[in-house]
């Protein structure tokens, strides 16, 4: 690999740390004034997928990859919220990419444009996985919301727990629709008392 391959790899490292800076712009819609970025979403929607990947009993290493790279075109077209996807045109996920891998060697670019690709195409258990941890990640995060008072925040509890299609994933949508979003905190601050 050459310097050049090197500085390029970099810069592409750097583009995808621009996921940190931009913020998931629907949140706005339900008055969040400082909403997650999607770095942040795009995190969570690993762990979720992992986890429902093990649950579906599919490859769980493939699905978080599909789940932390999902977004990554979004360093080029920002968030899109969904009541503005009807009135904005954007290039397709796979268009973004492949200009975004454009400078990197040729088995990186390969692999990173085949996961964006896998992602939209939603033939794979593995991105059916990232995908509803895609929903189930915005869902956890309209509740988390909602108790901090964004009350306006129920209609993506709504529609995502409408939109999960896996059995496993529909079980976890529901279960993250009901479930105290701070409850894992009061257990242990309940077992202090125990130990």
């Amino acid at each position: 690999m050459s310097d050049q391959d090197t500085t390029n790899i970099a810069a592409f490292v750097g583009e995808a740390g621009h996921l940190k800076m931009i913020r998931r712009s629907g949140w706005w819609i339900a008055g969040v004034r400082d909403p997650e970025s999607v770095a942040e979403h795009s995190y969570r929607v690993g762990i979720i997928a992992y986890v429902l990947a093990v649950m579906e009993g599919c490859d769980p290493n493939r699905a978080a990859t599909l789940g932390l790279f999902h977004d990554l075109p979004e360093t080029r077209i920002g968030d899109v919220p969904s009541v503005g996807r009807p009135h904005v045109n954007t290039a397709p996920a796979e268009d973004v990419i492949k200009a975004q891998t454009a400078d990197l060697p040729g088995s990186i670019a390969d692999a990173v444009r085949g996961l964006i690709g896998e992602h939209e195409a939603q033939e794979t258990p593995e991105s059916a996985c990232s995908r509803d941890a895609d929903k189930i990640e915005c869902l956890i995060t309209a509740r988390e919301y909602q108790a901090r008072g964004y009350d306006l925040a129920q209609p993506w509890v709504d529609t995502m727990l409408e939109a999960v299609r896996t059995e496993s994933g529909k079980r976890l949508a529901r279960a993250a629709a009901t479930a105290p979003v701070d409850g894992w905190w009061h257990d242990i601050v309940a077992s202090y008392g125990r130990r």
